[in-house]
């Protein structure tokens, strides 16, 4: 089904000029659950959509969730799937910002902070994306910090991406890692830590 009704801001880059029929921004399958708060924005560019709850067959069908607490802010700038048995959480005054591409089933996008994903991204199954740790160390870093996941960036199966990490356009991270630093551009990277273990790469 279409939402046609949801209980947040939702501001367009469409100007007054624009006369195309806009999509909803937000597209919910079945066994989709939303909550949102009066103070939470959705924003979109023209013919932007975040698909909830796609499902390879419908045998897999697992419930998925979209959680936005008070101000945070969903910005919507291609088309992007999110798989069944997902679920994304925008906390408190957090910020995520979703580009093209997918998110595979049984993965969590946790935001306390920000998370930026870019345009061609491949999510694989069980991956986790968190910009926080929750609790602080006494005299350690800050408890968040933003990640960015760049243009054509390949993820996959049981990856853990941490805070304050940027993943480089075209790289490839290999299942399993669990990723603490940044990655450059066009590599692979392998491991826990992850560590670049191929450079100069492209993959289809």
């Amino acid at each position: 089904m279409s939402l046609q009704s949801i209980k947040c801001n939702f501001k367009s880059d469409a100007g007054p000029g624009f006369k195309q029929k806009l999509k909803y921004p937000i597209y919910a399958g079945k066994k989709v659950y939303i909550q949102t708060e009066d103070s939470s924005i959705i924003s979109a560019v023209p013919g932007a959509q975040l698909k909830l709850g796609e499902s390879h067959t419908k045998k897999t069908l697992k419930p998925t969730s979209l959680i936005m607490r008070e101000n945070a802010k969903l910005r919507i700038n291609g088309l992007f799937l999110v798989y069944s048995g997902c679920d994304v959480s925008v906390n408190a005054g957090a910020s995520l910002s979703v580009g093209s591409g997918y998110i595979n089933t049984d993965s969590k996008i946790n935001c306390f902070n920000s998370v930026s994903i870019g345009e061609n991204v491949i999510i694989s199954e069980n991956v986790a994306i968190r910009d926080s740790d929750n609790h602080s160390i006494v005299g350690g870093k800050e408890k968040s910090a933003p990640i960015k996941i760049c243009d054509n960036v390949w993820i996959g199966m049981n990856v853990l991406i941490l805070k304050g990490v940027t993943v480089g356009e075209g790289s490839v991270i290999a299942a399993g890692s669990v990723v603490t630093k940044d990655i450059p551009p066009h590599c692979i990277a392998a491991g826990v830590p992850a560590r670049v273990i191929k450079e100069n790469i492209s993959w289809e």
